[in-house]
């Protein structure tokens, strides 16, 4: 719809997974090289945890692919509350149990008679688990930590090895909530946090994904970089909501820049500012 009028070649501010557009600070690329490192090794667990928006899921799609690239089978699911049973349905037919089994116990049953079995198509798996926050309703975390306790037996040619390499992400009330379930605190082997972006790094971020849809990276002024910096709070999801929704209305306007006026309009069509406190935006905000 603004893409002429920004001179872009798409639009470069939709929550969607494109490498092209990837801003990776080095926390990202430490947590990711750390995860990957994890998968690589075998290891049982990790977790990753940040506010909505962060980024989370989008370390899991890199952290997907480059599983890929390893030829690892990879399931990946979306935690929902008190979901226990047809989360352990749907990985149990992927690694290809088909039993229609009505209960938790029955599945569980199965899934270790599966590995106690030997087979020769038994393989590891990559086990990513987001909004796995919501494993802490229920049976969850329990699930959680008998995933990481289940082995492939040793054979002549190759030692026992876990089933899952097991990643959960989630917010941080996944951390505070394992912190109480001590058994599978004690798998983690890796808890790596997301921080929000700084304030510099927000307007990097901007820039980065104008220019990579082929945009002058100064369509945004200064003071409305800081907005926007003020505005999300450094949140990637927010970022993008609120630069989309300037660029459109600085088309509407026919503005040869997006402003600080257009910003503060933005997040007020957003609800943005309701997020925030009363307090007016500052002109010249310094950078971390």
């Amino acid at each position: 719809m603004y893409t002429k009028h920004w001179n872009l070649c798409e639009q470069p501010f939709l929550n969607v997974v494109d490498e092209r557009l990837v801003f990776a600070t080095e926390q990202h690329q430490e947590g990711l090289s750390r995860l990957i490192y994890l998968v690589e090794q075998g290891s049982m667990a990790g977790m990753l945890t940040g506010a909505y928006g962060v980024g989370k899921s989008l370390t899991l799609a890199q952290l997907h692919r480059h599983a890929n690239k390893m030829r690892l089978p990879t399931i990946r699911v979306d935690a929902i509350p008190d979901g226990s049973l047809p989360l352990t349905r749907h990985i149990l037919r992927f690694i290809g149990i088909n039993e229609d089994y009505q209960t938790l116990p029955e599945l569980l049953m199965a899934l270790q008679a599966y590995c106690q079995s030997g087979g020769r198509n038994l393989t590891r798996h990559l086990l990513l688990i987001d909004e796995a926050h919501f494993l802490a309703h229920g049976d969850g975390f329990y699930l959680a930590h008998y995933f990481c306790n289940l082995r492939i037996p040793a054979s002549s040619n190759r030692s026992e090895t876990p089933l899952f390499t097991l990643i959960l992400a989630g917010t941080e009330e996944l951390r505070q909530s394992v912190q109480n379930f001590e058994s599978l605190r004690r798998r983690i082997q890796l808890d790596w946090h997301i921080s929000p972006l700084t304030s510099e790094q927000t307007s990097n971020y901007v820039q980065h994904h104008m220019r990579a849809c082929g945009g002058d990276i100064w369509s945004f002024s200064r003071e409305a970089l800081d907005a926007i910096y003020h505005y999300s709070q450094g949140i990637p999801r927010s970022i993008n909501n609120l630069c989309d929704t300037s660029l459109m209305l600085g088309f509407a306007a026919a503005a040869t820049q997006v402003s600080l006026g257009i910003v503060e309009q933005a997040a007020h069509d957003t609800g943005l500012d309701s997020l925030l406190s009363a307090s007016p935006v500052e002109r010249n905000t310094p950078h971390d």
